[in-house]
């Protein structure tokens, strides 16, 4: 073999060792590749697992819910029906209307009590409220007039009233209408 054959043949080796060596980068990258994918697989999986535990932790706490808001329900209803058929005992003999006579004594008593208090307390502001007015009469204070001049200033204030009215009527009528 000649020298030339052999350096073919070394540099046909050397490129297919860099062939080789590129493939096997490409396989590498690929494996790593697929290595993540392998990773985020697995996280996914988990992820997956616990929110199916989770779901199934939930659909437990739900049908537990629903349950005791059945009983709640059936409970109350009992309860409902066994104050329905409660016979409710009400009696009228001697002892019940001796009794209700003497509450509404004992009522009487107390509104009577009230009345009176209240008839001391309205005397009591009577008697402060004249002797109030007394002292301002006695005192000459305020303006007292008899009722013969409130009767006489009255009546010519209104006379007076009066007639400024029929002469405003008698001026407009005059003036502007006629």
């Amino acid at each position: 073999m000649s020298q030339k054959d052999k350096f073919n043949d070394l540099m046909l080796a050397i490129r297919e060792d860099e062939e080789k060596s590129e493939e096997q980068k490409r396989f590498d990258a690929t494996l790593e590749q697929i290595k993540e994918a392998l990773a985020l697989l697995q996280k996914l999986l988990e992820a997956i697992k616990e929110a199916k535990e989770s779901v199934e932790t939930t659909q437990k706490g739900l049908e537990a819910a629903a349950k005791s808001a059945e009983n709640i329900i059936t409970r109350v209803c009992d309860a409902i029906v066994r104050v329905e058929n409660t016979p409710i005992k009400a009696r009228l003999d001697d002892e019940s209307i001796r009794q209700l006579k003497e509450l509404h004594d004992q009522w009487l008593g107390q509104e009577t009590q009230t009345l009176a208090n209240h008839n001391q307390q309205q005397q009591t502001i009577w008697q402060k409220q004249s002797q109030r007015l007394a002292n301002i009469l006695k005192n000459n204070e305020g303006v007292w007039i008899s009722t013969r001049i409130f009767y006489i200033v009255g009546s010519l204030s209104l006379l007076s009233i009066i007639t400024i009215a029929m002469e405003i009527a008698f001026y407009v009528y005059f003036k502007w209408i006629a």
